[in-house]
């Protein structure tokens, strides 16, 4: 199975230039309706093409369930960060975080010279100096996003973990808009402090929603068996060791799934497929076979077939959820000081 693709970032990027935009002109104290509607207009539009630039050089890190790595790849903090598609990812978080900065700062020159040009080249003169200035309170929102898409691709496209991560990418991005709306609707020069809370409510209810989510799925692995279901079984032994050899060959390239585990299965004595269940980390195969119940002995029929390392998923599960949780947690300590 491929690794997984890194989530666009084109509408975060944008969503948060959006609001950034908007509590920008509160913080100016913009009362035209003109400039601010400029400001708030150019913004998203820039932060939107800076995400489409971010999105191949930020996350998406290729590696299999055993993470191995070629002999050219770097390894960071005990984990590979491979050449592809994140190509800044790959030189480690130092570096990556550096040049993040680097773009983020000049989207901001761009973004204040494109909203000068309307007044003349003097305008384009200050607007880069504004842009440079008021891009710094885009680093530590977009950063909390980037991070988040840096853990794309660290499981098997399709799976537990994986769907998990590209979540929290949107949690995060609604998360950050959540928290600047509020802090922003406490601002003198506030426009519509009310939609601002509202929008704010709403953006924590879909971090809520998507905790909800990976409490389920946490829920659902934990019911998996810590151990091979049939452990000791003949047949349950060899589809699950069919399956491994498949699933690690030499060309650490994974068979296609359902047709090689049936495959398997035929060659071991099984008969199936059964659920197929993939955590996304790890390379460890358990079977749970069904025998039958008629008189004339037939092939064990496959119930279900997992795909991982049950504990790993459940920390990288339980991660997420923590860091959902938090978010809940800043937003309801925020949301008392607004209403005080």
């Amino acid at each position: 199975m491929s690794p997984d693709a890194p989530v666009p970032l084109v509408f975060p990027c944008g969503a948060i230039g959006l609001v950034g935009g908007w509590i920008t002109a509160d913080v100016l104290e913009m009362d035209e309706l003109v400039p601010r509607f400029l400001l708030a207009g150019v913004t998203p539009i820039v932060a939107a093409l800076l995400g489409h630039y971010l999105t191949p050089r930020i996350g998406g890190v290729w590696g299999d369930g055993s993470m191995a790595f070629g002999a050219g790849d770097a390894l960071v903090d005990g984990a590979p960060w491979v050449d592809a598609p994140g190509k800044w990812t790959r030189r480690g978080p130092f570096v990556a975080g550096v040049l993040a900065l680097w773009a983020i700062v000049v989207a901001g020159v761009v973004n204040g010279m494109t909203i000068g040009l309307v007044v003349g080249p003097a305008g384009m003169i200050i607007g880069a100096a504004f842009g440079a200035v008021f891009a710094l309170p885009f680093v530590p929102a977009l950063a909390v996003v980037l991070i988040a898409a840096n853990r794309v691709g660290r499981a098997r496209a399709g799976s537990i973990v994986a769907l998990s991560d590209r979540r929290a990418v949107w949690a995060a991005t609604a998360a950050v808009i959540a928290v600047a709306l509020q802090l922003g609707s406490g601002l003198p020069g506030a426009a519509a402090p009310d939609l601002g809370r509202l929008v704010a409510a709403m953006g924590f209810a879909v971090v809520a929603g998507l905790c909800a989510l990976d409490a389920l799925e946490i829920a659902r692995v934990l019911k998996l068996p810590r151990e091979r279901s049939g452990a000791g079984d003949e047949v349950a032994e060899r589809i699950a060791a069919e399956i491994e050899a498949g699933a690690t060959g030499a060309t650490g390239a994974t068979r296609a799934g359902d047709d090689g585990a049936a495959s398997s299965a035929a060659r071991a004595g099984g008969k199936g497929t059964g659920e197929r269940i993939d955590l996304g980390l790890g390379d460890e195969v358990q079977v749970e076979v069904v025998r039958p119940t008629h008189a004339y002995r037939g092939a064990q029929q496959i119930a279900r077939v997992v795909r991982g390392d049950r504990e790993r998923a459940v920390a990288a599960l339980r991660a997420g959820l923590m860091r959902g949780a938090g978010a809940l947690a800043i937003g309801a300590a925020l949301w008392s000081e607004v209403w005080k």
